[in-house]
């Protein structure tokens, strides 16, 4: 790829949310693959090689994700490793269940997520509404068996993942699966039930214990792949990657995250940035040292 990065930032009014985000940004990229990358966490160096590896190799691919580890703090306080299915058969049986992807590693088909609708505002869930409507489209989906994404998490992350509107958001996505007959009565309820004692029963004190709980302990075979790099003589196609930040992100957060952008063995021809109403200087700052080092080629110094 060229030294040389287009970083488009368009900015909207007024704050819009996760789901109208994505969809501004991705309507401007100008290439077939789409990385999701967020404000504050880190890609790993070689994450959109091993994805672009899985496209060259597989042309009816949709969608590939992989497994992420958590940290809290810093980045070398790794918590555990959130670990999802790999093949697309075991993703679809595991979609009725919980989404199926870590969102933030995904690289998609823009063609394939156009077809399917694109993303919609669905609080917090805007992600999972739109892998089912890409099932429903006949998509096919991958997530790679490697650690692609390190992400920060902590006390904040649990309480955004409960309370009414969490759990109103999680009822009408079964909702939907139950009428367009991806799940059963049984599953439904199972799977409503589930999500009210997880959300609305429990503290948030507790719902980061079960967090916790659920996630694989990082062993020293994933410490091995996380030091792992697979630098190849290939060609690879060009790709963007999306990426939106808002008020509330922190900027030394934001500043890192982008920095995983560039510290990459294959970069990007392509960043598009949505910043999703006003933010603050510090920002704004950050944004404007990415559009330099852009414009004028100097990602490698980064």
């Amino acid at each position: 790829m060229a030294d040389r990065i287009a970083f488009k930032v368009i900015t909207l009014k007024k704050n819009r949310g996760h789901g109208i985000a994505r969809k501004v940004s991705i309507k401007n990229c100008t290439n077939e693959l789409v990385a999701i990358m967020d404000a504050d966490d880190i890609s790993m160096y070689t994450r959109f090689e091993k994805q672009l590896n899985a496209f060259v190799e597989d042309s009816k691919l949709s969608a590939v994700g992989g497994q992420i580890t958590e940290f809290i703090g810093t980045e070398e306080n790794i918590s555990g490793i959130r670990k999802v299915p790999l093949e697309h058969k075991n993703i679809c049986i595991f979609m009725k269940k919980r989404c199926p992807f870590n969102h933030m590693t995904v690289m998609f088909k823009k063609s394939d997520v156009e077809k399917s609708g694109g993303y919609k505002d669905w609080y917090c869930n805007e992600d999972y509404y739109l892998w089912l409507r890409m099932m429903q489209k006949n998509c096919r989906f991958k997530n790679l068996p490697d650690v692609l994404v390190n992400v920060r998490v902590g006390d904040e992350m649990s309480a955004r993942r409960g309370g009414m509107k969490y759990f109103l958001s999680e009822y009408r996505l079964q909702n939907y699966m139950l009428k367009k007959h991806i799940i059963s009565v049984p599953r439904y309820v199972y799977n409503v039930l589930i999500r009210f004692g997880g959300e609305i029963l429990a503290s948030d004190k507790l719902r980061a214990r079960l967090f916790k709980f659920f996630r694989a302990k990082i062993g020293e075979e994933e410490k091995d792949i996380l030091r792992q790099n697979t630098i190849e003589n290939r060609k690879f196609p060009p790709f963007s990657v999306v990426m939106s930040v808002y008020e509330k992100d922190n900027a030394e957060w934001f500043d890192t995250a982008a920095a995983s952008i560039l510290n990459q063995t294959v970069k990007p021809n392509e960043i598009v940035l949505v910043v999703d109403g006003p933010v603050p200087d510090s920002i704004l700052k950050v944004i404007k040292k990415y559009q330099t080092l852009c414009m004028t080629g100097r990602c490698q110094e980064n």
